[in-house]
C-alpha cells in the first residue's frame, strides 16, 4: 500500500493533462465557427427579434429598420438581414410555437441561397429548419413583403 501512493503522485500530472485534453475528443458537430451554427444563429435571432417586436408593438415589424433596437443584443441576425444574406417576409406576425395550424409552417424568413441551393428557413411558428431547393419551392410562404435592402437606409439625393 505504501508503494501505491508514490505511483499515484507520479501519475497525477499525466492524469491532469489527459483530463484537460479530453473535452476536445469526439468533435463538436457544430464547432463555434461552423456555417451551420452561423446560419442557425441568424434565423434564430431573426425569430427572436420578430417575435419580441410583435409582442412589444402589437404588430409585426414592417422592415429591417424596425429591428434596429436589437443591434447590440442580436447582431448576427440583424446584420444578415441588413446585408441581404437573410430574407424576411415583412409585415407578418409569428404564430404561437407548437401551434397545429398550417400557417405555422409558412416560411417567414430564409437564407438568401435557399430558393436556388436549399438552406435554412424560419417558419411562422419560429422553428428553424433546413430545406432542399425543391422543398423550399413547394413550401408555403407567409404573405409578407420582401424589402430591397440595397435601398434600405440610403438617403435620397445622397
Amino acid at each position: 500500500m505504501t508503494l501505491a501512493a508514490p505511483r499515484l503522485a507520479a501519475l497525477a500530472p499525466v492524469l491532469a493533462l489527459a483530463l484537460a485534453l479530453a473535452p476536445g475528443c469526439g468533435g463538436d458537430p457544430n464547432p463555434p465557427n461552423s456555417p451551420e451554427l452561423y446560419n442557425n444563429t441568424v434565423l434564430s435571432e431573426l425569430g427572436d427579434m420578430i417575435s419580441t417586436y410583435n409582442l412589444q408593438h402589437k404588430k409585426p415589424p414592417q422592415g429591417v429598420k424596425d429591428l434596429a433596437v436589437f443591434a447590440e443584443s442580436l447582431p448576427t441576425g440583424l446584420g444578415a438581414a441588413r446585408r441581404g444574406d437573410a430574407v424576411v417576409l415583412w409585415g407578418v406576425a409569428p404564430v404561437e410555437p407548437g401551434s397545429s395550424g398550417a400557417e405555422g409552417q409558412e416560411i417567414l424568413a430564409y437564407l438568401k441561397e435557399a430558393p436556388e441551393s436549399g438552406g435554412g428557413v424560419l417558419t411562422r411558428d419560429l422553428q428553424v429548419k433546413s430545406l432542399t431547393a425543391d422543398e423550399f419551392k413547394a413550401a408555403p410562404k407567409a404573405a409578407g413583403k420582401i424589402e430591397d435592402v440595397s435601398k434600405a437606409g440610403k438617403k435620397k439625393g445622397g
